[in-house]
């Protein structure tokens, strides 16, 4: 059996992503999760971090990659203002900005994946269309903070937009998945930087992240801690990602870099990954 590695929010931390690349190519991964056929890079390549062109051009060598677009990433195509780097960063993308060498990565990349097979939707914030919550006149910045890369999982049980973006419910994911993947499919998102599970089984959601089996393995020398997210066939599932690159978050965060693995190996399952430096 193959598996699916998914990783989200690098922040162009060169050093992260080169660790999650060579934790998914040891002998103990394949073992567990079985080997990589497909990498999902589920955006925020840029901004935050230190090596903006390092973290692209490893992209770029990736066999078997898929990219969607993050918020930052927008943010720096378009050169729109985005709270969170340090001058550091800010220096390193400008230099980066200089060469160009960003534009073919970037050019044409979507806003989410969808695998049928797997029925498995991949987004960086949220997967609701912004044409079903944007309000008629918003344009500009405004209507932005209604787009998927923008959206992100509320915590209040309401909906509601700030300055951050559209504050989705899980039930909001599930409705708009669903016409286009039936039953037992899994929503994968990042954007907010923490780890998150939801499950609706019978109309009922429920988070269930601090009921998860939870165990300590060791995947090519490092310790890893994992998270199993078990998938069954009459229920429906929205994970997030946590952060995959610290760089540039100091004293704000962790210093630890979350990946998932989806794999059919033993069952299907996401697996929410993590390990500290």
């Amino acid at each position: 059996m193959e598996s699916i590695l998914l990783f989200s929010d690098i922040h162009a931390d060169i050093g992260a992503l080169d660790a999650i690349l060579r934790l998914s190519q040891s002998g103990d991964f394949v073992d567990r999760y079985g080997p990589v056929s497909l990498t999902i890079n589920m955006g925020d390549v840029l901004e935050r971090g230190h090596g903006p062109g390092q973290v692209v051009e490893r992209l770029e060598s990736i066999s078997g990659l898929e990219s969607i677009l993050g918020n930052h990433d927008e943010a720096f195509l378009g050169r729109i203002p985005v709270s969170g780097s340090d001058a550091e960063s800010e220096r390193a993308h400008e230099e980066y900005r200089a060469t160009g060498r960003y534009e073919s990565f970037f050019r044409g990349m979507g806003k989410y994946y969808v695998n049928t097979k797997e029925r498995l939707y991949v987004v960086h914030g949220g997967p609701i269309d912004p044409c079903a919550i944007t309000p008629e006149g918003a344009e500009g910045i405004e209507a932005w903070l209604y787009t998927q890369p923008w959206q992100r999982i509320s915590f209040s049980g309401e909906r509601y937009v700030d300055a951050s973006g559209y504050h989705y419910l899980p039930e909001d994911a599930f409705d708009a998945v669903r016409p286009q993947l039936g039953t037992g499919f899994l929503i994968v998102c990042g954007h907010e930087h923490e780890e998150a599970a939801y499950v609706q089984k019978g109309g009922a959601v429920e988070n269930v992240l601090g009921k998860l089996e939870r165990s300590t393995v060791y995947l090519g020398g490092r310790e890893v801690r994992e998270t199993k997210l078990a998938l069954e066939e009459d229920a429906c599932y929205l994970a997030r990602l946590g952060m995959a690159g610290p760089e540039g978050y100091g004293e704000y965060v962790d210093d630890r870099r979350y990946f998932g693995v989806y794999s059919t190996k033993g069952g299907r399952a996401l697996y929410l990954l993590c390990f500290g430096r």
